[in-house]
């Protein structure tokens, strides 16, 4: 769900930046864009502090996809050069991030164990500890298994 969601927002919004950016002339910064940016850098929150549960790792990818929004926000609202070179310096980082997590997953499911740490807490680390009875103690209660949502 928390990555199911993650991805919602950043493709809708990657979607509508291309569109904006597509139109614009060159160069040309957007007062609704920067607030498209702040609100799904607000809604990006929603995700990570679901992965905060689970997984660290993930949950600060988001957090810093949340703060790379916001910065790029800001700047097209303000059209300044220092929250431009914020944005640009907050995406390294978060290139930077997304890799070690990607490959730290990667590595995880393929091989089964952990290689590179993810920082699993709670359920996320009974996922990887536990066995199939603790998995599925829950299971009952899921949407789509109940009755009820």
């Amino acid at each position: 769900v928390v990555a199911g969601e993650g991805m919602g927002i950043l493709a809708g919004t990657w979607l509508t930046v291309g569109l904006v950016v597509f139109r614009a002339p060159p160069g040309a910064t957007s007062d609704g864009l920067g607030l498209l940016l702040l609100v799904a850098g607000a809604a990006m929150c929603v995700p990570a502090a679901g992965a905060l549960t689970g997984k660290l790792v993930p949950a600060v990818v988001l957090f810093t996809t949340a703060i790379r929004f916001a910065a790029t926000g800001v700047f097209e609202l303000t059209a300044s050069t220092t929250w431009e070179r914020i944005a640009g310096v907050v995406g390294i980082v978060l290139a930077v991030l997304a890799l070690y997590a990607a490959t730290a997953m990667l590595l995880e499911d393929v091989r089964r164990v952990t290689v590179l740490p993810v920082l699993r807490r709670g359920e996320g680390k009974t996922s990887i500890t536990g066995n199939l009875e603790d998995q599925l103690a829950k299971v009952e209660r899921e949407a789509g298994v109940r009755e009820q949502l």
